[in-house]
């Protein structure tokens, strides 16, 4: 194929672990510089759904183990295979593509439990059974290889984090932080991929959709209207970040539960969700003195770019400036989708997708399992 690669239109798939559905995007790249293409799309789970993929989070983290395949999680596979297959029926739709314009979908799936230590991370979602019914070429189980080969097997988003940096962009050290179900950061000290650092830095949006959903009759804090209420229990938010995850030197990654947050639950809905984002910024806050040198500049994507309470405690706690990512011209509300779109490109072409800064694996390299259709 020579060293130019040719450009392509790809699908990215994301369903995140704070569970409010599935977004696609399209992206149109070599496997390095990316062109964002046409109109994004996200399906929302309805709560049938929703606590259909509740009770598989409850079966695996009772089982601990990925080769245990009970009715719960078989049922929740259909889900996300249906779900994924509307999303790229629609997104194909809705810039008026057909199928065969097409090259490659990178499909997530939907994270159960995320274990490392123990080499594995457990996604669910058919590859083959989507490639089947598009008839186009599925990559996923992207993070298979790395956690196999002694890395982390997150975060993935770093190189296409890397790809999104403006050209002009010269007040380095910076970093992208995106805050889903799990928060992650990549920091940059310049534009070379072997001087990228990564981790997940603690909890993101999972815990604080989960206390609003308990709480309240809301999906989620909605432009900060809850936790803009609420005051901050700074002796809960110490007892939270006594974690041992805290202590812990990057590459390290987490899963969506590993912190218990039963302290918090004598108080008010607003008090909750404002403590709740005070142990996210706190985390992050923690993750930015383990970072190679200060950021000056940070970009921040996912859902919590769109809650001022959040953006607002980031802008008080960190000491770079503080910017959403739309602020270069990109939605932060499907970053993590285009990345798949990426991952997929970069695994066809045959290019490094984790880095020895990323998750810690010994030497870059590619991942993911490609479904070609019948």
């Amino acid at each position: 194929m020579g060293d130019k690669k040719k450009e392509v239109l790809a699908i990215g798939l994301m369903s995140g672990t704070s569970l409010d559905g599935v977004d696609a995007a399209i992206i149109k790249t070599d496997g390095n510089q990316v062109i964002r293409f046409g109109k994004a799309c996200h399906i929302p789970y309805t709560i049938e759904q929703r606590e259909q993929l509740q009770e598989a989070f409850a079966h695996a983290k009772r089982e601990n183990n990925p080769n245990v395949r009970s009715n719960s999680i078989l049922i929740a596979e259909g889900v996300i295979n249906r779900l994924h297959l509307d999303a790229i029926n629609e997104i194909i739709s809705i810039n008026q593509l057909q199928k065969n314009d097409i090259e490659v979908i990178g499909f997530h799936g939907q994270t159960l439990l995320h274990n490392p230590e123990k080499g594995w991370s457990w996604q669910i979602g058919d590859g083959r059974e989507l490639a089947d019914n598009t008839g186009i070429k599925v990559i996923n189980d992207f993070r298979r290889f790395d956690v196999e080969n002694g890395g982390q097997g997150a975060p993935l988003v770093p190189i296409f984090h890397r790809a999104l940096l403006p050209n002009g962009e010269t007040d380095f050290p910076i970093a992208l932080l995106n805050i889903g179900g799990v928060a992650n950061l990549t920091w940059f000290s310049g534009r070379d991929p072997n001087d990228m650092v990564a981790f997940d830095t603690g909890p993101g949006n999972a815990l604080l959709d989960d206390w609003i959903r308990k709480h309240s009759d809301l999906p989620f804090d909605k432009d900060g209207q809850v936790s803009s209420k609420g005051n901050v229990q700074e002796i809960l938010v110490n007892i939270l970040m006594n974690h041992d995850y805290f202590k812990e030197m990057p590459p390290k990654s987490l899963d969506r539960d590993a912190f218990d947050v039963s302290s918090l639950s004598m108080l008010s809905v607003e008090d909750g969700a404002t403590t709740l984002i005070a142990f996210t910024v706190n985390a992050i806050k923690m993750a930015e003195v383990m970072c190679p040198d200060f950021v000056k500049k940070w970009y921040v994507c996912g859902g919590g770019a769109h809650n001022p309470t959040m953006m607002q405690m980031l802008s008080d706690e960190l000491y770079g400036d503080v910017e959403s990512i739309s602020s270069i011209g990109f939605d932060g509300d499907y970053v993590e989708a285009e990345a798949f779109a990426y991952l997929a490109v970069r695994r066809i072409y045959n290019l490094p997708i984790t880095f020895p800064g990323t998750t810690g694996i010994n030497e870059p390299s590619t991942g993911g399992k490609v479904h070609k259709p019948k």
